[in-house]
């Protein structure tokens, strides 16, 4: 999302409105990189690119140029390409089928949405704004906003902000930590009777417990 595009004759039935999506060669590069780096990281070792490249021509052709040439660089890393309508079908119906996503900011929040809509919600969804070089400060976060209306009242789910510290540690370089907590939080999920409810508290002390244990 840049800001570039507008609108003329507004109001009128000859209406027209753009909007720009802005690639660039070296920001496209970067997150691919990256990308791909995180995919080594992985069991799995797979990314797939999610873009639009037989309509969005121009944008899908610096992505798709820039992830085959950083994949020579990645031969352990199985790649492979998805329309964003067709990953969203597989998203739906088999999610097991991805390991990383690469893609841009606009498909990345749909597909990051149906992905955190699948496996339990909005409520459980962390995330992280990374700067891969390392120049600048990554910030993690939940997903979900500060629900000022139950503020006080220990009944937020902390599972969001927990796994959100897991992926700061990884970003840290203490891997096995950031596991530690999302293995706790999994095997927490896994324990809960459905149409129970726990306090704030009683939610971080389990899965601390599990952690530790």
């Amino acid at each position: 999302y840049t800001g570039n595009g507008g609108a003329l004759r507004v109001g009128t039935p000859h209406e027209v409105a753009t909007e720009v999506s802005v690639n660039t060669a070296f920001g496209v590069e970067r997150v691919v990189r990256d990308a791909f780096a995180r995919a080594q990281r992985r069991e799995r070792k797979k990314l797939t690119l999610v873009h639009k490249t037989n309509v969005l021509v121009n944008a899908g052709s610096v992505w798709w140029r820039l992830f085959s040439s950083v994949a020579e660089e990645f031969p352990e890393v199985t790649t492979d390409y998805m329309h964003i309508d067709a990953a969203m079908i597989f998203m739906t119906t088999d999610p097991a089928r991805f390991d990383v996503i690469v893609t841009d900011n606009l498909f990345g929040d749909i597909i990051t949405d149906l992905a955190a809509a699948i496996t339990g919600g909005i409520g459980l969804a962390a995330s992280g704004n990374v700067n891969p070089d390392r120049t600048a400060p990554s910030m993690f976060e939940p997903v979900h906003g500060s629900a000022p209306d139950i503020a006080g009242q220990q009944k937020a789910d902390p599972t969001a902000a927990i796994l959100s510290a897991s992926l700061l540690l990884d970003h840290l370089g203490y891997a096995d930590a950031a596991a530690a907590i999302e293995r706790a939080v999994i095997d927490d999920l896994a324990a809960r009777t459905p149409g129970t409810t726990r306090r704030t508290p009683e939610v971080g002390d389990a899965i601390a417990a599990r952690v530790a244990g």
